[in-house]
């Protein structure tokens, strides 16, 4: 018969072997996030990096569970280690040195998960928390919803303006003699999938963003939701911002919104009910379309009145003067601000103090009058292409003008936080902006 110390013997190589394997996988556990949470926090070296960045933070509960199991396999190893073991019990000599690194490595793979799992955390419960404050229901099942990149059926395609080589519109391109085309502006009409009634919808124009020259309904899925909700959809494209002329893919919007409301009852939608919105670059040209009058930027094709009744702006900026707050930290450490920089200066033909009078004209802030219609800014709390205090200074300028608004700042999101649709950011602004454009397109 095999003496016990004999067996115990055999066991103890093996179950080295597992502490060892543990101690692996509790410290390659932490790496995903620990890499997700330097993409977040630290400038980012790139425009891709960037991209990274915002999908690890909108997914940032997926990287709590391989730490959760982490921590949990480290506290094992941890707290097992420390137990005495039969050698010890039985007076053998105590475990030598390795047990000891063991039992440090072991510690710092549980702090680390630790580390990663409280980062995980946080942004979900931080907009958990503001969505209690704002009445809205979040949902964790829907959390993993996908992308908002698709829909569930297609759109009508219209043109809304044709243009010539000069820029200017072709008011009749059927006529003769009428010059070819150089450019075509299109836009996307999203109806109801149902609808109750015969009684004409609201209108929603919806203005895409981006950093390039991007198509319309970049995010359908969101068309689509707006318009299953009672309302008409029209999302746009747009000249974007020709060097020197800014103000071109405002004219645009204007022209958008003067053609959805002259073509309204083709599609059974009010004419005297629309709302401008729009994300980043669109929020601004929202802004603008809503805040500037005909004789200041004027639509660019011939249309009747264009002033909407309401405007939503997602982290848009409202002042580029030299006195708007500092961008945040990250940008001014990265190429990327860099490149937003010179493609400023491109677009506004100058800087700042070259052409004052410019970027004046473009920052809502300053075109904010008590006849500007009612608003709703959607701010994210971690952009990285704009500070917090730029919209809350909007916030502020249109509180002391008495212009009806709402603002909603939402913790921890990303700068085009709507690309997950499932996500706490954008199910809380789903809660947000249905309530506003029902009070404020109402009958």
């Amino acid at each position: 018969m095999d003496h016990p110390h004999e067996r115990g013997a055999g066991r103890r190589p093996a179950a080295a072997v597992g502490r060892r394997a543990a101690l692996a996988a509790a410290c390659i556990t932490a790496l995903p996030g620990a890499a997700a949470a330097a993409l977040v926090l630290l400038p980012p070296p790139s425009w891709d990096a960037w991209q990274y960045a915002l999908l690890a933070l909108e997914f940032s509960l997926v990287f709590a569970v391989p730490a959760a199991a982490g921590l949990l396999i480290a506290l094992t190893v941890l707290f097992r280690g420390r137990r005495r073991s039969p050698r010890e019990r039985d007076g053998s000599p105590a475990p030598g040195p390795s047990a000891g690194r063991g039992r440090r490595l072991a510690a710092v793979a549980a702090a680390a998960n630790a580390a990663v799992l409280a980062a995980a955390l946080v942004p979900p419960a931080a907009i958990w928390s503001t969505a209690r404050a704002e009445g809205a229901r979040l949902s964790l099942a829907e959390y993993t919803a996908g992308l908002s990149t698709s829909a569930d059926r297609e759109p009508e395609t219209r043109v809304y303006l044709r243009l010539d080589e000069s820029g200017e519109e072709i008011a009749d391109p059927s006529g003769s003699g009428a010059p070819e085309a150089a450019e075509e502006l299109v836009l996307d009409v999203w109806e109801p999938e149902r609808r109750e009634d015969d009684a004409p919808l609201p209108i929603v124009v919806n203005v895409h963003g981006g950093a390039d020259d991007l198509p319309q309904s970049l995010l359908p899925r969101w068309d689509t939701w707006l318009a299953d909700g009672g309302r008409v959809v029209f999302d746009v494209d747009y000249r974007y911002f020709p060097d020197g002329d800014w103000s071109a893919p405002v004219s645009d919007v204007k022209c958008a919104v003067g053609w959805a409301r002259a073509h309204a009852e083709e599609y059974g939608a009010d004419p005297d009910r629309i709302a401008v919105t729009g994300q980043s670059a669109g929020g601004l040209l929202a802004l603008l379309a809503g805040y500037t009058s005909a004789e200041e930027i004027p639509p660019s094709c011939d249309v009747p009145e264009t002033a909407p009744d309401a405007v939503v702006a997602w982290y848009s900026v409202a002042d580029g003067t030299d006195g708007a707050p500092e961008v945040p930290w990250r940008q001014r450490h990265s190429p990327v601000g860099d490149d937003l920089d010179e493609g400023s200066v491109r677009m506004m033909g100058g800087t700042p103090e070259e052409v004052p009078e410019e970027y004046e004209l473009i920052s809502p802030l300053h075109q904010v009058s008590a006849d500007s219609p009612p608003t709703l800014l959607v701010m994210s709390g971690h952009d990285l292409f704009l500070g917090t205090e730029d919209n809350r200074r909007m916030a502020a300028r249109l509180d002391e003008a008495g212009v009806a608004h709402r603002y909603l700042e939402i913790p921890w999101a990303e700068h085009m936080f709507d690309l997950n649709w499932g996500g706490f950011a954008s199910q809380l602004t789903r809660h947000t902006l249905d309530g506003f454009l029902t009070e404020h397109l109402a009958p």
